[in-house]
């Protein structure tokens, strides 16, 4: 890229991404205390003090690894804009990754490159509108089946637990197909776990596991970029 394309993207794209993503972010983490404001200060509804550290601490416990963890995982493959639609909105891991990757893989754009973060940013947003018209319209019509969604280890229950877990392999198989080596350390690892977890007649929850798989896959692959094992070309 040159540096005045470099410039002219850093000033008309990147800045007012920037200003605008946080500026978004801080609305809406007002936003989250809304509702508590509301019932205290209308209602005087308020949890004790005791309950509501005990609640903090287990939540803040897992989500401040999180929370650092996940922007740092995502960032490469959702891009700057991607990155702040996607952890304002929600469903990042069963929804933005995949739409992100695949608008890359369609328009075929390189990763790290301006394009690839418009892409991104364009196929996160339209994901964003498309999800929204296509769960108002859902929800109207299965109102009428509520009551056969809620039934635990229902055919629902069944079909839905498995979305995940079809979109990873869907979006894996992308790239193993392209760079198989590069499926030896996630693959391998993830059956060790699998294995592992049905032994000990333990459930393993995907949260707990998907963040070190993809740092380790991370440094697997660079390893085998930097041995010669694998060529960049191609891998996006």
């Amino acid at each position: 890229m040159s540096l005045n394309k470099e410039q002219i993207f850093q000033e008309k794209f990147i800045v007012p991404v920037h200003r605008t993503g946080r500026i978004t972010i801080l609305v809406a983490i007002a936003c989250l205390f809304l509702p508590g404001l509301y019932l205290y200060l209308f209602h005087g509804l308020a949890p004790t003090i005791g309950p509501l550290m005990k609640s903090l601490i287990a939540v803040w416990s897992f989500m401040v690894v999180m929370g650092i963890l996940e922007p740092i995982i995502y960032f490469p493959i959702l891009g700057l804009g991607g990155t702040y639609m996607s952890f304002l909105v929600g469903n990042v891991l069963n929804l933005r990754v995949p739409v992100s990757a695949t608008a890359q893989q369609v328009v075929g754009t390189e990763e790290g490159t301006a394009e690839a973060e418009i892409v991104s940013t364009l196929g996160i947003a339209g994901s964003l509108i498309a999800s929204e018209l296509v769960m108002i319209v859902g929800i109207l019509l299965l109102i009428p089946f509520i009551r056969e969604i809620n039934d635990s280890g229902g055919a629902m229950e069944v079909a839905l637990n498995q979305v995940l877990p079809a979109l990873f392999g869907a979006l894996g198989g992308i790239f193993l197909f392209k760079v198989p080596k590069l499926g030896i350390v996630p693959l391998g690892l993830g059956f060790i776990i699998a294995g592992t977890g049905l032994a000990l007649g333990v459930e393993i929850p995907s949260s707990i596991v998907i963040p070190p798989l993809v740092i380790l896959s991370i440094i697997a692959a660079w390893i085998m970029y930097k041995k010669g094992w694998v060529k960049g070309e191609g891998m996006m």
